[in-house]
């Protein structure tokens, strides 16, 4: 009986809220009234609430396996200890000093930054070998890819940049005719499938993503 209840509620109450967040996307966009505006902010509110609580709920269960991980000493307790300790530290210093503050920037700078710079300095040797992989001439098609990427790198590059100026401008019309225009449709393309992918939820279609399945 629970089980089927719990089924219940991932897929009707996700589709209620799907539809509640639709709702105040429209009427903040397609009706301008204060009565509109009224119903999209309270709409927004109980967003932003239902976001909140999901993300307390998210830092429950993170220390709920944390917690499990440190006590049995498995491979990773470490790490795991470091981050139950780190963030109650960064919530406390954010509360008492402000986002805002100096402390706090500066510890945010010192630390989230230089480690977002480090992950990216790592993720360059990834980037060089899908790079080699992708860029290897096998038929006209990859030739053609090739021949693309390296004509926008050497337009953009300074040291041909100098001694033709007109370099500037083949690149500029390449980075906002050719290149824009696959960018659009592949933008395009993303959003009818968010469209599409959002109706099969509303219709109870894709399961997977509510994690509901058929109680035998």
């Amino acid at each position: 009986m629970s089980s089927r209840i719990l089924i219940y509620l991932r897929t009707y109450l996700c589709r209620v809220l799907i539809i509640f967040g639709c709702i105040a996307t429209l009427v903040s966009w397609y009706f301008v009234s204060p009565q509109a505006d009224k119903v999209a902010t309270e709409l927004y509110n109980w967003n932003m609430n239902i976001g909140t609580f999901s993300l307390f709920v998210g830092v429950i269960t993170v220390y709920t396996r944390w917690l499990k991980g440190i006590w049995s000493r498995d491979e990773y307790w470490p790490y795991q200890l470091l981050g139950a300790i780190i963030i109650p530290v960064w919530v406390i210093m954010g509360v008492m000093s402000g986002i805002y503050s100096n402390l706090y920037q500066t510890a945010y700078y010192s630390t989230k930054i230089t480690l977002h710079v480090a992950i990216l300095g790592q993720l360059m040797f990834f980037m060089i070998s899908g790079a080699y992989r992708t860029y290897r001439i096998k038929n006209f098609r990859t030739l053609l890819f090739a021949a693309c990427t390296i004509t926008i790198i050497a337009c953009n590059a300074s040291w041909l940049m100098t001694p033709f100026p007109v370099v500037d401008k083949i690149s500029y019309w390449l980075l906002n005719n050719p290149s824009m225009a696959g960018y659009r449709a592949m933008m395009i393309t993303g959003a009818i499938g968010g469209i599409v992918l959002g109706i099969r939820i509303l219709l109870g279609l894709e399961r997977g993503a509510l994690r509901a399945t058929e109680v035998s």
